[in-house]
């Protein structure tokens, strides 16, 4: 009997592995669909599937079950043929549901070795016939996957659909399914006999290897003997109709966003099919991807879709669907850990001393998969919300705020990016007559708008879709508005963080993470001021963000992210001078000082000084206030005003409830004007005072 301790050990090895096992597999997941996507296509890729509708994901979800519960059943009337001890269903359900899941991750169907592992160790089922029914299910696949393409052809022929490239693949499919009903099995059976007449294979590994491959071939023949063909058949159909049907219910979903694809069942399940076949192709990948995209992609061109569109469809629908699948073989595989009966062997001969051994074995996939599943976790909180925020609503001004003196006595404007109309637009406050006014309603995201020094233009960067996270730097275009006419232009593709040259001549603006361009606006000529990895010290893994560039000199303010953290001062001559951490370092308008946001404020972040000459750090400005976790600060043109968004404590830069505020530098911080009174997102203004 095993004691108290145990079964402690028992329980624990069983907990910690599914657990470690659950989360290596996560990581896997995450890391292969990020590793897939380039994160100028990642905005466009996530637009796609939040919007696919829920019922969507439900009848996928719902078919998901039908045909594992197919399956499974399948497996079972299998080995129920040549073994007495068969398992219930529940188990094989489990052991279907984890096998799907393995077998989307690995090439080439690897995962189906998954199958064997958990039946045989997990429910002591023999190996052999764990392999017949392996082959024999995989037959069946076959002819049913052969008929629905002859059923797809012939709703081709009544159309005008293109179906002449399906005659290949069916003949293709015949002809193997020809070859194993009339060579596989009695060659199988002939080698096994001959074999054994050899030396090598009549005593140890030899030996071991050819008995098993006759347990094989009797087990084989033995489910032939058992006439279950048609109740196989059906079931296979039927699991091939579940299979397609829940693809193509993701299909309609995927396709929502894009109103010119037609939703062609037949057209659709040849694309998925093709998708299929790329994905089992014995290449290099996890989870089928790139593989699963060609192959998906090339039928839709084929049949008539773009380039473009297919790719992104089917990279969605693969996406969506390895969630679904990971979740469901995710949880099934934890409550088989939890109720294996047989996993090594018995209970009675291992005892404490192999459940000692396997809760510490257990404890380091645990460990792992912890280890592995964090950084993918940080990647992914990284990428930003899939979503806009949600748009607030106004608040009312509370009668103790301070009015500032700035606001009495100049003329000039604040604008700022909002969502508070639905999306992020730019918006103009202005001092004379105290009104909000909508600049720009375009349907895309805007942000990060900057006042030419004339005060006449704004540049700012507007997204490639609708909704992009501020988070990625790398789907966004470079546009500039005319104040007095209302008139806009592109400036530049690719290209963020917009800012102007001191004579307003020449914008700057951050390119794909990792470029400081200068755009000369007349000429529409683009020089590289620096380049990680290239023209400057910065090792090519450092992303930059906010590059700010000195007044009459190219002397670069950047914010690091990647391999290296910091806020640092670039030389022309390639000096790197480091400020500590934090973010958001600029450049003070004559180019005397700098200033960043960094910790060590009430409510974490405060406005920091820099003194361009010694670099002494000093803290600026500290609300006093409720909203004290300040982000986004500029300086006026003239130096005398400091422009800022500040929250009560929430971080994310373009979905928390900032408030932008207005500081007349040098006078008591309690005098701050708050400008805005919204619980809608207000981020990233810049002021603007007339002389």
């Amino acid at each position: 009997m095993i004691t108290l301790r145990g079964d402690y050990y028992k329980y624990f090895y069983r907990v910690a592995l599914s657990m470690g096992v659950s989360a290596v597999l996560l990581a896997i997941l995450i890391q292969g669909s990020l590793s897939s996507i380039s994160l100028s296509f990642l905005p466009k890729l996530l637009a796609v599937i939040a919007a696919v509708p829920f019922s969507c994901v439900a009848l996928y979800i719902a078919a998901s079950i039908f045909r594992t519960s197919l399956r499974a059943y399948r497996y079972r009337v299998i080995v129920a043929a040549s073994e007495t001890h068969v398992p219930s269903f529940f188990h094989f359900f489990l052991v279907t549901a984890s096998r799907n899941m393995f077998v989307d991750m690995l090439p080439a169907r690897l995962g189906e070795l998954s199958y064997v592992a958990m039946l045989n160790r997990g429910y002591a089922v023999a190996a052999p016939t764990c392999f017949s029914s392996l082959i024999i299910s995989f037959v069946f696949d076959l002819i049913a996957l052969t008929l629905l393409i002859v059923c797809l052809i012939l709703v081709q022929m009544l159309g005008t659909g293109n179906f002449l490239w399906l005659v290949p693949i069916l003949c293709l499919l015949c002809a193997v399914l020809i070859c194993f009903y009339m060579f596989f099995l009695p060659a199988l059976r002939l080698i096994t006999d001959r074999l054994g007449q050899y030396v090598f294979f009549k005593k140890g590994i030899g030996q071991k290897c050819n008995l098993f491959a006759k347990k094989i071939v009797v087990a084989l023949e033995e489910a032939k003997k058992a006439a279950i063909g048609w109740r196989l058949l059906i079931l296979s159909i039927g699991i091939r109709v579940g299979k397609y049907v829940a693809l193509y219910a993701l299909f309609v979903g995927v396709a929502v966003s894009f109103p010119m694809v037609q939703n062609d069942p037949a057209a659709a399940v040849i694309a998925l099919i093709s998708a299929e076949a790329g994905a089992s192709l014995p290449l290099p990948v996890f989870m089928g991807f790139g593989a699963y995209e060609a192959g998906g992609t090339l039928a839709m061109v084929a049949l008539g879709a773009t380039k473009s569109v297919s790719l992104v469809m089917m990279l969605a629908l693969h996406i969506v669907s390895q969630i679904v699948d990971y979740i469901f073989g995710g949880i099934a595989l934890v409550v088989f850990f939890l109720t294996a009966t047989s996993i090594a062997v018995a209970d009675s001969v291992l005892e404490n001393r192999f459940f000692k051994r396997a809760a510490l074995v257990a404890a380091i996939v645990l460990a792992t998969g912890l280890l592995l599943l964090v950084p993918q976790l940080r990647k992914v909180k990284k990428l930003g919300a899939i979503r806009p925020p949600d748009t607030g609503q106004i608040v009312e001004r509370e009668n103790d705020e301070p009015v500032a003196e700035v606001l009495d006595r100049t003329h000039g404007f604040i604008v700022w990016s909002s969502n508070r109309n639905g999306n992020h637009d730019i918006y103009k406050y202005s001092f004379q007559d105290k009104q909000i006014i909508q600049l720009t309603s375009h349907a895309h995201t805007e942000y990060f708008p900057r006042i030419s020094p004339g005060g006449e233009k704004i540049v700012f960067a507007r997204s490639n879709v609708p909704w992009v996270s501020q988070r990625n730097h790398y789907a966004w275009d470079v546009y500039v508005l005319n104040l007095v006419d209302g008139v806009e232009s592109l400036l530049a593709r690719n290209g963020t963080f917009p800012t102007w040259s001191q004579d307003g001549q020449a914008v700057y603006f951050l390119r794909e993470g990792y470029k400081v361009v200068e755009l000369d606006i007349a000429s529409g000529h683009e020089t590289v001021v620096l380049q990680t990895g290239e023209n400057s010290v910065l090792p090519e893994t450092v992303r930059l963000e906010t590059p700010s560039v000195k007044p009459h000199d190219e002397l670069v303010a950047l914010t690091l992210r990647g391999s290296e953290r910091a806020v640092v001062t670039m030389g022309p001559d390639g000096k790197l001078t480091k400020l500590g951490q934090g973010c958001q370092l600029s450049w003070s308008p004559t180019g005397d000082y700098l200033y960043k946001i960094d910790h060590g404020g009430k409510q974490q972040n405060a406005i920091f000084f820099i003194d361009s000459v010694t670099l002494d750090i000093k803290k600026w400005f500290d609300s006093p206030s409720s909203y004290s976790h300040e982000y986004f600060p500029k300086v006026s043109n003239d130096g005398d005003v400091l422009v800022f968004g500040a929250s009560k404590g929430g971080h994310e830069h373009d979905s928390a409830d900032y408030e932008i505020f207005l500081w007349v530098i040098g006078t008591p911080w309690e005098s701050v004007q708050r400008i805005t009174h919204h619980t809608g997102n207000d981020c990233w203004p810049d002021v603007y005072i007339a002389q």
